[in-house]
């Protein structure tokens, strides 16, 4: 695509954004190569964000609002359902080439799930022309882009196969039940997000049907929506189904402990001795972890336990991880258990 073309198509999507301070330049360059659209909160946005950091790259940050609120004249929706950044987000699943998503599994990884083309992250890449959707393509395309100052993903191919087990491993964790599912037996989520959670679906089912009627002459935009409704349709139905939230924990246990088997092994990734893409989502889904309550769950897991405590005297998981989630995120009274990170953390 053309550079003119492809900013003009960023710019429609940025307007969107009702603040100006939510667009911001992160390093020096005043017209950087890279351009991202995430939200602070968004434990996908945050893996990207961490990697960005990682290799020191320069980018124009979109921080947008992805969940619709309530204001006098009606539903308010989330920014990232706006036509132009679900065009632009359109044109970066075509590269992807798989389906539209048509149901809720409590994952989000674009693999197994399909295409969502109403979230964040979304990178754009100006230099190449490009640009890039799902957080676990766009991390591996920005090691890629750049090797230094630090390989994300080995060059060594059995090292590389390990990272890239663990990669797509943390990529299917059914973190949506985590962050959305009333559990029938300890929801240690804090008190405000359990009520925001309560609404949500509602909203933006509510949100996306008024962008259908708004868009009804334009097919690709409504098909887009019905995909995002029927998404959302389904984490309504199980979001207080006992079963359901069940499995998931049982899942995630389940994963944990093939972790701490992991983190035993001879392997320098994973053990503090050297820094990898394993690591970076594993970090940012651990601290989303501890934020909702559920470092119980690791509390006989050594070898994760001391994992949790390496992970977290890391500046990038810091800032991106755990800053921004204080940041962005009602308190947690759950998240001391993250220590390391200095006084970012409040206990």
């Amino acid at each position: 695509m053309s550079h003119d073309k492809l900013m003009n198509m960023t710019a429609g999507a940025r307007a969107a954004i009702a603040d100006p301070a939510r667009i911001s330049l992160v390093g020096s360059d005043a017209s950087p190569r890279f351009e991202l659209f995430h939200a602070a909160s968004s434990l996908c946005s945050q893996k990207v964000r961490t990697v960005l950091f990682e290799k020191q790259l320069p980018y124009r940050s979109n921080n947008m609002m992805i969940l619709g609120s309530m204001g006098p004249e009606g539903v308010v929706p989330a920014e990232h359902y706006h036509p132009p950044y679900v065009r632009l987000r359109l044109l970066a699943g075509r590269e992807v080439g798989r389906d539209l998503v048509s149901g809720y599994s409590g994952r989000t990884s674009v693999e197994t799930e399909g295409f969502d083309p109403c979230v964040v992250p979304l990178l754009v890449d100006y230099e190449a022309g490009r640009v890039i959707a799902d957080s676990k393509r766009i991390c591996c395309y920005l090691d890629a882009v750049s090797r230094d100052p630090v390989d994300l993903v080995p060059e060594d191919a059995d090292v590389r196969v390990h990272v890239m087990h663990q990669v797509s491993i943390v990529d299917q964790i059914p973190n949506g039940t985590l962050l959305y599912g009333f559990h029938p037996d300890a929801d240690l989520r804090p008190e405000a997000l359990k009520t925001a959670m309560e609404t949500v679906y509602d909203y933006k089912i509510k949100a996306l049907e008024a962008m259908i009627d708004a868009n009804a002459d334009d097919a690709e935009l409504v098909a887009a929506y019905r995909a995002k409704i029927a998404k959302e349709r389904g984490g309504k139905s199980v979001c207080h189904d006992a079963g359901f939230q069940r499995a998931a924990r049982q899942h995630v246990a389940g994963l944990l402990t093939d972790l701490d088997h992991a983190l035993g092994s001879s392997s320098p990734y994973f053990r503090g001795e050297s820094f990898s893409l394993g690591d970076v989502l594993w970090g940012v889904n651990l601290v989303r972890m501890a934020y909702l309550g559920l470092a119980s769950m690791w509390e006989n897991l050594p070898n994760v336990e001391r994992y949790v405590d390496a992970l977290a005297k890391c500046p990038s998981l810091c800032t991106e991880a755990v800053q921004a989630t204080v940041d962005s995120m009602p308190p947690s009274r759950y998240m001391h258990v993250i220590a390391g990170c200095g006084e970012v953390v409040p206990v």
